[in-house]
């Protein structure tokens, strides 16, 4: 009998104490983790919704930057992170929903070794153009090309990356062949579109929007399923593509095995913060509109599901392979 009290005593406490530990989440610091170095446009919005959020949340939100190889590294140190509920990273539809499958023996399972927390933002990418170029819309963009077919040169990061499947599948959906001239630095790209050495410029609206308004660029058009908000006069790709749409989107996820209580006190901090008049704002500002709300459970995995299958069909249409 005296076994039997202790032992009923015994799960009596534990019952007790596992609320008690998700009342007092978080009482040390959280670790974000950003698979990109410091000052590239992921890890700034990374570390400008983290202060917001530590500041509801009351503890520190420290960013551990893990960059390279494509974002296989920060990516894969987020899986491996123990699932504690201060372990989360901010993931990407490049490192989700591109390299599943254009990666072999990605060290990483998008659907399987995370859990997604919060969805902050989905632009598509934008496609500008020097402005002594003759042509101002998509359409007599894709018309001037076809005149003289391999003309037109575009720059972007990388044949593999998001400009340049942007503007492999671009190619593709319009019967056109622009040439893609790839750049390990993206601003220097940038600079050559402005000076007129390339004809155009893709890349997340953000880096474009200062150089639009001081009339060094032309935009063209937009990859989402909306039209930017800070860009409202530049229509979509697919307005005159029928079914083009590729986003450039940032989540917070966290490592399978994460307790539900801390995913869920996050999302409802980033949910607020998201809401936030001054959030919106610096967001639009600086060219990756927050997403309206956080997201449910339900709906970031559906999502997440959606974008590694709409990927897959579109690099599969380029024809590249996994590597």
């Amino acid at each position: 009998m005296k076994l039997a009290a202790a032992a009923l005593c015994l799960v009596s406490v534990v019952a007790l104490a596992k609320p008690a530990t998700a009342q007092n989440w978080p009482d040390r610091p959280i670790h974000l983790y950003v698979s990109q170095g410091a000052g590239g446009g992921q890890d700034s919005i990374a570390r400008y919704l983290a202060d917001k959020v530590s500041a509801s949340l009351g503890q520190p939100i420290v960013i551990e930057n893990r960059p390279g190889a494509g974002g296989i590294i920060g990516t894969q140190a987020a899986a491996r992170a123990t699932p504690d509920g201060y372990n989360f990273a901010i993931t990407s539809s490049a490192t989700m929903a591109s390299n599943p499958h254009l990666v072999k023996n990605l060290p990483y399972d998008p659907l399987n070794d995370f859990v997604p927390v919060a969805l902050l933002s989905k632009p598509g990418f934008l496609i500008s153009a020097n402005p002594n170029r003759s042509f101002r819309t998509l359409a007599e963009m894709i018309a001037t090309e076809k005149k003289s077919p391999g003309n037109l040169t575009v720059a972007i990061d990388g044949n593999r990356n998001a400009s340049g499947l942007t503007a492999g599948f671009l190619n593709k959906t319009a019967g056109i062949n622009i040439r893609l001239v790839p750049y390990s630095s993206p601003a220097q790209g940038l600079q050559d579109t402005i000076s007129g050495n390339v004809d155009l410029f893709i890349s997340p609206p953000g880096v474009h929007l200062s150089h639009i308004a001081a009339g060094k660029l032309r935009p063209i058009a937009v990859s989402g399923v909306t039209r930017e908000v800070s860009l409202p006069d530049v229509p979509m790709i697919g307005e005159t593509l029928p079914g083009f749409r590729i986003l450039g989107w940032l989540m917070v996820s966290a490592p399978k095995g994460t307790p539900t209580e801390p995913i869920a006190r996050m999302n409802a901090a980033f949910d607020r913060v998201l809401k936030d008049k001054a959030v919106i704002e610096w967001m639009l500002n600086f060219g990756s509109p927050a997403n309206p709300g956080a997201g449910t459970d339900e709906e970031l995995r559906a999502f997440v599901r959606d974008e590694i299958a709409l990927w897959g069909k579109m690099i599969a249409d380029i024809g590249l392979e996994a590597q």
